[in-house]
């Protein structure tokens, strides 16, 4: 694969966030099923929660009001309140694969501008890991991502 084909398999975002480093990463691995789209699920029934795992090689996948899961990925790193990395196993189908080779990473590093700053820098990679269609993906992952985080942002930053 030419460099530049794997350069163009990552989305970056950077975000702002009005709080300290620390609620910032709680709010994102705590709290994502109040900040997650309920419309992006992938199990037959809307999410209750979305959950990771506190620790490397947790899980990360939702939960519906039933009680059923259905997994997302797994827990790379978890580096409180400044790294967390998980692995993406969904496909262009947006189907779950427990193949590890075809798993592409949602990378985020928390970073603190100030006492009440954190900067938030968002990478989806490894996209070309899961093979035929993944420019498909990533041309769906990138305004996705967006809207996801959008969510993410507005809820850190309430008043509370």
């Amino acid at each position: 694969m030419a460099p530049e084909t794997v350069r163009n398999a990552v989305v970056s975002k950077t975000l702002h966030v009005e709080v300290p480093i620390e609620k910032a990463f709680q709010v994102f691995t705590q709290r994502m099923g109040a900040w997650w789209p309920a419309s992006h699920h992938i199990a037959s029934t809307p999410f209750q929660e979305v959950v990771v795992e506190p620790r490397a090689g947790g899980r990360w996948f939702e939960r519906d009001a039933k009680g059923s899961e259905c997994e997302w990925g797994r827990v790379l790193t978890y580096e409180p309140p400044k790294r967390l990395v998980l692995a993406w196993h969904l496909q262009p189908d947006f189907k779950y694969s427990p193949d590890k080779e075809r798993s592409s990473e949602v990378a985020l590093e928390f970073i603190a501008e100030g006492p009440e700053s954190t900067r938030v820098e968002f990478e989806h990679r490894h996209l070309e890991r899961h093979g035929e269609g993944w420019e498909k993906l990533r041309a769906g992952v990138d305004p996705g991502w967006g809207l996801v985080l959008s969510g993410f942002v507005t809820l850190v930053n309430q008043k509370s």
